[in-house]
Parts: C-alpha cells; structure tokens; sequence
C-alpha cells in the first residue's frame, strides 16, 4: 500500500519553491467533462442545459412581447443554415416596487417606470474555455449570417417598437449601431463570449493540473485525479504550503515543505480512515493545499423557475452530513449542559462547511 513519503513532499515542495516564476500549464479541457454534444438534428431541446458549453456565443436576445417564439425560430435557423449548436434561455426581470434605500436620506427609493418582463437570450456553440481556436471564426460567421427571420419585417416590428420599456431602448440602441450606409446591422455582428449561467461558481473554478501537480498526486492511494464523475464534496481542506502572517501580505507567503508534507500526510489518514468506514473518499494535494473529499457526481444540482440553483440531495447531505458541526459525539455531563465536540475522524475534525467543488482535470 503505497502513501505519501517524506522526500517526495519534500523535494516536490522544495522544488516548488525553485519554479515559482515558470509559466503553468494550460487549464484543462472543460467540455470533455460533459461529453461531446448530440449531433445538430438530433437535439432533445433548444433550452439551455447544464450539460451545454460551458462557455457560448451570447448571439442575441429577445425582449419583445413575442420573446421565447422569435428566440426559438432564430436558434433554429442558426442549427440549419450555419450548422452551429444554438440555444434558448429565458430570464426574468422585475423592476417593480421597492428600489432599496437612498444612502444620503435613508427615504425608500421606487422605480420610476416599473415594469417587469422576460427575456430571451440566443446563445452559440459549445467552447470549453474562453480562449477557444474557433470563437473567432464562430464570430465572424453570425456576423455574415443572413437569416431569413431579420428579413421579415413583420417579425421584427414585434420586437423593434415603443409597446414597453425594454423594447423601447433595444429599438432606440438599435438606431444608435445603424451603419453608414443607412442599412440595419446584422443583430448577431454584437455575440460576444459568455458562460453557462446554469452551472456554478464552482464549476469554472476547477483546478489546473499541471506537471508538478501530477507528481505530487502520483502514486497516492485514493487520488481525486482518478476519480470518475465531474463534482466532489471537500469535507476537510489543510492549508499546506502557505503561512498564515496576514491576508495583506498573501503574495509574499512561500510554500513550506515540513507543513505540507505533514498536511499532505494527515489528508491521507482521513482519507484511508474513511474508506475502512465505506465512504467513497479520495485525497489531491496542490501547492498551496491538501484536501479531503467524498462522493462524486455528474451535475451539481437543478436551476429554479426563479433563476436560482439549488444542490443535488445527495450533495446537500454530505454538506451537513460531514459538517464539524453534525457531530454525533456528546459528552453528557449529569446536571450540566451537554459537551458538543467537533465531528471528526481519525482524531481529525472535518471544515465547518464543506463545499462541493469541481474535481480536477487531467492533461
């Protein structure tokens, strides 16, 4: 049974210390992680999923009073005509009642023309970063598209008109990008690059795996890079390489080989303890940390009517499950208040909050 050695850490930490000035390597493919996408005609949906992306074309959006079925006939020709991945997603705005407190007088301040109304966003391809080879290219073919639903001037008298606020300065900002020579220019000319507003922070927060990362996860029993799914649940983070002098000087902390490798040494306990109990358990160790995590998933949660998100159950149950606060240790004293001692194994606590997080990606 193999486990992390005082001299690999050490010289691994060491070596840290050497090469802080090179350049790491490029992140991870995203996309991957979620499979390659249905073949254009064989789309379930047009509405955005989680599994789409994760990064896209905002092409254009819809505001009108017929929003959701000029958003579903645009995505639509964009799949036929340019053979692109083309999504719809609605998003709700409310500008109705209270607008907050004004700071100089603290009187309640109240929209001024209230209104509220749903938009639909169109949004293109599927990149698993920002930086991706073919979103340039991508841009510049919906900006030379030609599609049949901006020629019709009956559709675009439902969205370019005064009947709402929000048509109204789409249609006035629609004025203001008219060219030169008198003709509309193509509503798509303006996509830029966005994300998918269905997945979480924590999603495009996943951990860069490079040369030095690997090594320090080589050989370790139960290492987060072999495991399956695309999010975990960190119950335990030890803080390994860095000291804690104060947050202003964060930028001047240097990695310490001795904290880490003990760090690095007390994640694999919690790690192995774990298992010996049955839990799905796994270990990562980078520069700055070790962590200790349980479970795996595939999706993180759902999105809610109202724009919202909310965990998987099973994510939400290893939260509280392995909270240091859920401790199932007390300590009754006979007429005194009961003794609360953190939730912990091995003699290890876990984090007072665990976190799901995206599992690293390998090269």
């Amino acid at each position: 049974m193999q486990r992390p050695t005082r001299r690999v850490f050490a010289s691994l930490c060491a070596a840290s210390l050497l090469a802080s000035t090179t350049s790491h390597a490029a992140p991870p493919s995203i996309r991957n992680l979620f499979g390659g996408a249905k073949p254009i005609a064989d789309a379930d949906s047009l509405v955005l999923q989680q599994k789409d992306g994760p990064w896209l074309l905002l092409a254009n959006t819809y505001v009108g009073t017929d929003s959701k079925r000029l958003a579903e006939k645009t995505a639509l020709e964009i799949r036929q005509d340019l053979r692109m991945p083309a999504f719809i997603h609605k998003q709700s705005f409310n500008f109705t009642g209270e607008a907050g407190r004004d700071p100089s007088t603290g009187k309640t301040m109240r929209y001024a023309n209230p209104h509220s109304y749903e938009a639909y966003a169109v949004l293109v391809g599927e990149y698993d970063s920002p930086k991706h080879k073919a979103i340039e290219s991508d841009r510049t073919k919906l900006a030379k598209a030609q599609l049949d639903i901006f020629k019709n001037p009956e559709e675009m008298a439902k969205e370019y008109n005064t009947n709402t606020p929000a048509a109204t300065i789409k249609t006035f900002g629609a004025h203001l990008f008219r060219s030169r020579k008198g003709r509309d220019r193509n509503p798509l000319a303006n996509a830029f690059i966005t994300r998918n507003p269905l997945l979480k922070d924590d999603y495009f927060k996943r951990p860069t795996v490079d040369t030095f990362v690997r090594q320090l996860n080589e050989d370790v029993d139960y290492s987060l890079l072999d495991a399956p799914g695309n999010f975990t649940v960190v119950v335990r983070t030890f803080s390994g390489c860095s000291t804690i002098e104060g947050a202003s000087n964060h930028d001047k902390f240097a990695p310490n080989a001795t904290r880490m490798e003990i760090m690095a040494l007390m994640a694999d306990k919690m790690t192995k303890a774990l298992r010996k109990k049955g839990v799905e358990a796994y270990q990562y160790h980078d520069r700055e940390k070790s962590i200790v995590t349980v479970g795996t998933f595939e999706q993180l949660g759902e999105s809610l009517p109202d724009n919202g998100f909310r965990y998987a159950p099973q994510i939400r149950k290893l939260m509280t499950d392995y909270s240091a606060l859920n401790s199932p240790y007390r300590h009754i004293n006979p007429g005194k208040a009961g003794t609360q001692y953190a939730h912990h194994i091995a003699d290890i606590p876990f984090d007072l909050k665990p976190k799901p997080v995206a599992i690293p990606g390998k090269r």
